[in-house]
């Protein structure tokens, strides 16, 4: 039987039996773990108040050739309590703990996914609720470029020149191909295409911002409200389009932004 010990933020979890869960970490060393945390449902079990979602822990779990395995101890770094108790947060919190739970894979650990999600967390924790929307917009730009899905817009998709940019333009931004298309690779195919859409200039901008400084760029960066509208269209489009997620989170997320 081996033993792991690592770091791990609980992204899942679920009842097992009369008291048991089975929890699911994303891992600094070994991607998704899963693992049983006997007794926790019982009262006074020293594990209950640290194996809530999005606490993040240093864990020590016994796996054996089953690839769910067994918590034999944690020890807490951070409990994100606020993430639970505040609806806003627990909203986006649990959007992003979903995406990387449909993402992360067992045994192919991924450090920069596991410090965006924990720098994600810490963002959400201090920033106030009208502004926790921009956080969600940075995660999801960084995990498309995580994942091999970097918004290219500085080229071409199609013929590979260099885009030109002009403050007072409009883009086209191209959902399949993944980024710009340029002037005449536009004009070339001008039927309605519904992977299609226009993106400005100041928005190009703070995608390129994102990409250099990650989540931290949002402490230098301001993004109007039009922007943040086109920016989310464009990239929930760009992220559903190629990673095929469905998660049971944003009908609730959804819920939470329209309640305003």
């Amino acid at each position: 039987m081996a033993v792991i010990n690592t770091e791990g933020i609980v992204i899942k979890q679920f009842d097992l039996g009369e008291a048991d869960k089975i929890i699911t970490f994303y891992t600094k060393d070994y991607g998704i773990i899963r693992a049983v945390a006997k007794g926790v449902r019982k009262g006074k079990n020293r594990l209950s108040g640290i194996v809530l979602p999005f606490s993040y822990n240093n864990i020590t779990v016994y796996q054996g050739r089953s690839s769910l395995g067994r918590i034999n101890h944690l020890n807490n770094i951070y409990t994100f309590t606020k993430l639970r108790e505040d609806l806003t947060k627990m909203a986006y919190a649990s959007f992003m703990a979903e995406i990387v739970d449909k993402v992360g894979l067992e045994s192919d650990p991924n450090q920069i996914l596991f410090s965006l999600l924990l720098a994600s967390f810490h963002k959400i924790l201090i920033k106030e609720s009208e502004e926790i929307k921009y956080v969600e917009l940075a995660f999801k730009i960084l995990i498309l470029s995580i994942l091999g899905y970097k918004p290219e817009i500085k080229q071409c998709v199609s013929c590979k020149n260099e885009i030109l940019k002009i403050s007072t333009k409009k883009y086209i931004f191209d959902i399949k191909y993944g980024g710009l298309l340029c002037n005449n690779c536009t004009r070339s195919e001008y039927t309605y295409n519904e992977n299609r859409d226009s993106i400005s200039e100041g928005s190009l901008q703070i995608i390129e911002t994102i990409l250099e400084y990650g989540i931290k760029s949002l402490d230098k960066i301001i993004i109007s409200k039009r922007q943040y509208e086109e920016l989310d269209r464009i990239i929930n489009k760009f992220l559903f389009y190629h990673l095929d997620l469905k998660l049971k989170s944003l009908d609730f997320l959804n819920m939470i932004k329209d309640l305003g």
